[in-house]
């Protein structure tokens, strides 16, 4: 499937290239599929997911801007102990950004096509469905509570090496 831009014009008025962008496999969207009632407990979790889905993007970004941070500190001159410290740190932000997070976000975009085939299909009482996105809804609680505490974790860290003159 073709993307085609409907006007190449932005707010400014200024042409911009069009670019042909094509799409491998079209994602089923929950919207497509509301002619008939829809369970509000089914609608709730699909807005739930949404949100976590949105979550993840944020996420990455911020554990990317803080391993970057690190590593713009990192310096060869450190104490072996304050070294230990920033590889540990950057291990994590390595882990949440290139698994737990993608991990996470996989998990997500089935549950989301599932959700479209079960409206699709028009069979809502999956429960399997229920329990799993229960599950995964803990998961992305989870997570999101990990990626607070190690971000403290962090800034408390920077905070106690600058304030002993440790980094520059």
């Amino acid at each position: 499937m073709k993307i085609i831009p409907t006007s190449s014009k932005p707010h400014g008025g200024t042409t911009l290239p069009t670019l042909p962008f094509t799409k491998n496999k079209p994602m089923i969207t929950l919207t497509e599929f509301t002619s008939h009632s829809v369970q509000p407990a089914l609608l709730e979790k699909h807005s739930t997911t949404l949100k976590w889905l949105s979550a993840t993007i944020h996420w990455k970004s911020e554990v990317a801007f803080f391993q970057k941070t690190l590593k713009n500190q990192m310096r060869t001159d450190l104490p072996s102990d304050v070294k230990r410290e920033f590889e540990y740190f950057d291990n994590q932000f390595v882990y949440l950004t290139e698994e737990a997070i993608e991990d996470l976000r996989k998990k997500l975009r089935n549950q989301e096509s599932r959700l479209a085939r079960m409206f699709e299909t028009k069979s809502e009482w999956d429960a399997q469905y229920y329990k799993e996105h229960d599950s995964l809804m803990e998961d992305a609680t989870k997570l999101s509570d990990l990626i607070i505490k190690l971000i403290d974790s962090h800034r408390r860290w920077i905070t106690k090496l600058n304030s002993q003159n440790s980094i520059v």
